[in-house]
Formats: structure tokens, C-alpha cells, sequence
């Protein structure tokens, strides 16, 4: 079982912009920290597991109220039903690629925030998930891929702070991650095209969007992405 947080760092999902923290089972999952603050839960089941309706049910009667995802070898429609009358909120047959699952964790986490395209809106931010572009006051942002990756955890994390070590696995999921000087280049770079007061730094954790105001009437257009093939086809070498 994982809890999905903004970002992430699972071998199957690295570099799809979720961090992840496994638990084994569901008194485990209720008993940790990582629950409250979890933006979905992924039930992975193995070909040796019972079915997920079970697992899923006991975490909504101890009122765990995130998504669920359930990824199951299980093809049977009944396990499916099962699954999902239980409270699941999506069912993934296995093998199933990385790219699928953050896919469906996108859309189980939008849905649940009352969203319903692959936009996410915070103030006068507007991020395109699937152009990989965004704008401020209709303004394009003209973002590198990891300009891009560290403004989406922390719109992800909705206002809340980031740590350094969870930006440090969004920008480099593959690696060993980046230094604290690493990030705070990073953040550095983003902040000079958002403006220094819509990323605050948190003393001792890391760093939060801080909501811009809403745009006026006259910005309600969003400018053309710089890039035909969207804002992140470049990117600076990694530090």
C-alpha cells in the first residue's frame, strides 16, 4: 500500500511528480503521520493477496477520506464491483505502465479537489498538467522542465510547505537527488519568474506557494505557449 503524497519517488512513478511512503498494511497506513497529509492511496496488491474491498473498506470507516487507487492482477468484474462499492475510486489491472498509474493518480486527486481537467488553478497560477505549461495572470511562463516539476509539487501541495528533501526527489527521481544548494537554486530560478513573494520559505522545512491574487478581467486570456511542443522542451543541466 502507498500513501501518494505531492511528490514523489516510487520506482514505478519516478519522475511522474508524486513522493511516496509504503506501508504494509492498514492498521500501519492508519497509524501513520503520512495519511493525514497524503494526497491518494494506492492498495497494490500482489497474485497472493485477498481482495482489496476488505483493506478498502476498513480505511473508510476510520474515516480516511483521500482517493483510493487499486492496482490488482485481479481482471474478474467482481473484484472490480467489489473494490469500488467498498470506496475505491478508481482499479487498475496489472501489469500496468507507470505512466497509466500517474495518470489515474492525477485524476483521482483532481476529482477529489473538484477539478475536472488536467488544469490546476491557484489565484492568478494556472498549470497545464498534460501541455506541461503555465501562466501567471495569462501571461506564459516560459518554464524549463525543472521549473516546471517545482512549481507543480508545490501547487500540489496546495499552500502547504514542501520539504527540501521532497523537492530534491521531484526534480531528481532517478538520481540520488539534489543538494540544499541544488534546490535553492531551483526555487531561485522559478521565484524570478513567478515574483519572490509566491514562493515563501518555510525556516527549519522548506518551501509553500503562497496563492497570488486573481486576475483581473482584462487577464483572462491565457498568452500562447512560448514552445509549439509546450514550456518544458528545454532545461538547464542538473546541479
Amino acid at each position: 500500500m502507498r500513501l501518494a503524497h505531492p511528490i514523489c519517488s516510487w520506482s514505478g512513478i519516478a519522475g511522474c511528480g508524486f513522493w511516496t511512503t509504503r506501508v504494509r498494511s492498514c492498521d500501519e497506513a492508519l497509524q501513520s503521520a503520512g495519511s493525514q497529509r497524503a494526497k491518494a492511496i494506492v492498495v497494490d496488491q500482489t497474485h497472493g493477496n485477498t481482495a482489496a474491498a476488505a483493506s478498502i473498506k476498513s480505511l473508510r470507516e476510520n474515516g480516511i477520506v483521500q482517493p483510493v487507487l487499486v492496482l490488482s492482477p485481479r481482471g474478474d468484474w467482481r473484484d472490480k464491483v467489489e473494490a469500488l462499492d467498498a470506496g475505491a475510486d478508481d482499479y487498475a489491472i496489472k501489469p500496468v505502465r507507470s505512466e497509466e498509474v500517474a495518470a489515474r493518480l492525477r485524476a483521482v486527486i483532481r476529482r477529489s479537489a473538484g477539478q475536472s481537467s488536467d488544469r490546476i488553478l491557484l489565484g492568478g497560477l494556472d498549470l497545464d498538467l498534460k501541455g506541461q505549461c503555465a501562466w501567471l495572470h495569462g501571461r506564459c511562463l516560459n518554464l524549463t522542465r525543472n521549473e516546471f516539476r517545482l512549481l507543480r509539487a508545490l501547487m500540489l501541495a496546495d499552500s502547504k510547505p514542501v520539504s527540501r528533501e521532497e523537492i530534491s526527489a521531484a526534480l531528481s527521481p532517478r538520481a540520488t537527488g539534489l543538494s540544499d544548494n541544488g534546490v535553492e537554486v531551483q526555487v531561485a530560478r522559478l521565484r524570478r519568474k513567478v515574483g519572490s513573494e509566491v514562493i515563501r520559505t518555510v525556516r527549519g522545512i522548506g518551501y509553500r506557494i503562497a496563492v497570488p491574487n486573481e486576475p483581473d478581467a482584462s487577464d483572462g486570456l491565457r498568452s500562447a505557449c512560448a514552445r509549439t511542443d509546450g514550456c518544458c522542451d528545454n532545461d538547464e543541466p542538473e546541479d
